[in-house]
């Protein structure tokens, strides 16, 4: 099957073209977090927007505002290590929006968290959607962060065997 990005094919793309054009659409959120240990917060998030080809000063603004976003603005110049889960998976939220993508792939985003800061990721994903316009694909194994969803796709085998709403009153609890 082709895959196209904003109408595009990318099949005969150079990769320098295909990973600067997933760099501006798409944004990551990973299990592990994959933050640069040596890195600021706010290192880490403008990275990102370095890759997708902004100026260090434009992408470090950029950076700041996206971490503002996600509450961690006073946290900026904390590097990995001197921050809690919750705190590093908002950093990786924040380094996945920088871009502005308007497709964010979050892969197990609380696999490695405690139930409250779960919570606070969870709660933190859906607003992509409402307040920005993004689309956000959550993968998980855990029925409950389905209630933090607006539609919930089930697969088996690499087959969707399920495509349902989720009742509003769930996806608002």
């Amino acid at each position: 099957p082709e895959v196209l990005i904003d109408g595009q094919s990318v099949a005969n793309l150079s990769d320098r073209t295909r990973t600067l054009m997933r760099a501006k659409t798409m944004g990551f959120v990973f299990q592990s977090f994959n933050l640069v240990p040596t890195l600021t917060a706010l290192e880490n998030v403008a990275l990102a927007g370095e890759y997708a080809g902004a100026s260090r000063s434009r992408a470090t603004a950029t950076a700041r505002e996206a971490l503002a976003w996600v509450g961690l603005a006073e946290r900026a110049d904390h590097r990995p290590m001197e921050l809690s889960g919750g705190e590093q998976q908002r950093v990786a939220i924040a380094r996945s929006l920088v871009n502005e993508p308007a497709l964010v792939l979050a892969d197990e985003p609380t696999g490695n968290l405690d139930s409250g800061h779960s919570t606070e990721v969870l709660e933190l994903l859906p607003r992509f959607n409402r307040e920005r316009g993004q689309t956000v694909v959550l993968v998980t194994h855990d029925a409950e962060v389905g209630a933090f969803c607006d539609r919930i796709i089930r697969m088996r085998d690499g087959l969707i065997v399920d495509d349902e709403p989720v009742a509003p009153e769930a996806a608002a609890a």
